[in-house]
């Protein structure tokens, strides 16, 4: 994937509305770069820009539970609806895609494989988070983060009150792989004590850039990661893991063999890591509708690399890779790339 186009200590300005993109003041404007709602928007805004990087708005919502519970998960309908907005965008020559959080992890991992599918765009993703440092459906935005900066997401921007923002940035940044961004108020920058982790700015309020960029400590330099490197974080769906490559992994487990409840069996036995062997269609179709349930680190199997794609794309997580059968080195770079698969 392209790196997002920004340098440190910049502002990214979400123009919302038509009303929003004619009111700006594009020569004196000290945003960085701009973000429209649609493909149509995207010609208009770079007339005016005046070279500045011109990204569109995905929002990341449309999981219908009716339509997408028992489908491939996160249902190809989910990712071809975005797979449309990300055509329209790449036509229109959109210079990076930004992605909002706006319903579960599901669909904003749909929406990233949809960019990665069919475009080398650089992708930004906005996460709100609480005062648990949880997006809203219940994530961890560490585990969101982790997941994310595997398959492709150049940014991350933390969104919400100030002072729960801050408290998430002290938690990522010594995991961050992906440049780290805050959207808050102006006033509220002064109130935060972890922005020596941040590299950019967002705000959909023209006003603001200008308040931001005098409030906003200098920024010299990218996060480094102070995490050790022994371990990888290597999220289950809302759930935050971390592995070394001598973690103990269980006998592969049947999946039609009575799944869920041959997990609540493994909850009494120790093993660091589940390895769950992917032989059909079906498999897939259990992965996909019981990974709830999954507590620990995900360890697939699959002789067939095919299957094992189709496991990779339902799974809300990063799987591990034992070679217990062995993929072409080509096969397991894509998987990597695309999907974050972890070699052990």
């Amino acid at each position: 994937m392209e790196p997002v186009p920004l340098c440190s200590g910049e502002v990214i300005l979400t123009l919302e509305t038509p009303a929003q993109m004619m009111s700006v003041d594009w020569k004196h404007c000290r945003a960085s770069s701009f973000v429209v709602p649609d493909a149509m928007s995207i010609a208009a805004v770079r007339s005016h820009a005046g070279g500045r990087p011109v990204g569109m708005l995905i929002n990341a919502d449309g999981w219908n539970p009716e339509e997408d519970i028992g489908a491939e998960w996160p249902s190809e309908r989910l990712i071809g609806r975005f797979r449309n907005m990300v055509s329209r965008a790449t036509h229109a020559r959109a210079e990076f895609i930004y992605i909002r959080m706006r319903q579960n992890l599901h669909a904003l991992r749909a929406a990233v494989l949809a960019v990665t599918d069919q475009s080398g765009l650089g992708i930004i993703v906005s996460l709100p988070v609480d005062e648990d440092g949880r997006t809203p459906d219940g994530s961890s935005a560490l585990a969101v983060m982790g997941i994310m900066q595997r398959i492709g997401v150049a940014g991350v921007i933390l969104s919400g009150e100030a002072a729960d923002v801050d408290d998430a940035i002290a938690e990522l940044a010594p995991y961050a792989n992906v440049a780290l961004g805050v959207s808050v108020e102006p006033q509220e920058l002064t109130q935060m004590q972890h922005l020596e982790s941040v590299e950019f700015y967002h705000t959909s309020d023209l006003q603001a850039v200008d308040k931001i960029l005098q409030r906003a400590p200098e920024s010299s330099s990218r996060n480094e990661p102070e995490a050790d490197d022994d371990y990888i974080l290597a999220p289950v769906g809302q759930h935050t893991h971390f592995v070394d490559a001598t973690i103990d992994i269980s006998d592969p487990i049947d999946m039609e063999d009575h799944f869920g409840e041959k997990l609540l069996e493994l909850e009494d036995q120790w093993s660091g890591a589940w390895k769950l062997e992917i032989s059909t269609p079906y498999d897939v179709q259990l992965l996909a509708e019981n990974q709830y349930m999954l507590e620990r680190p995900v360890c697939l199997e699959a002789e067939n690399p095919e299957l094992l794609e189709q496991a990779l794309r339902v799974f809300d997580g990063i799987a591990l890779y034992d070679g217990t059968w062995e993929l072409d080195e080509d096969i397991f770079d894509y998987f990597r790339q695309h999907y974050g698969l972890v070699a052990l």
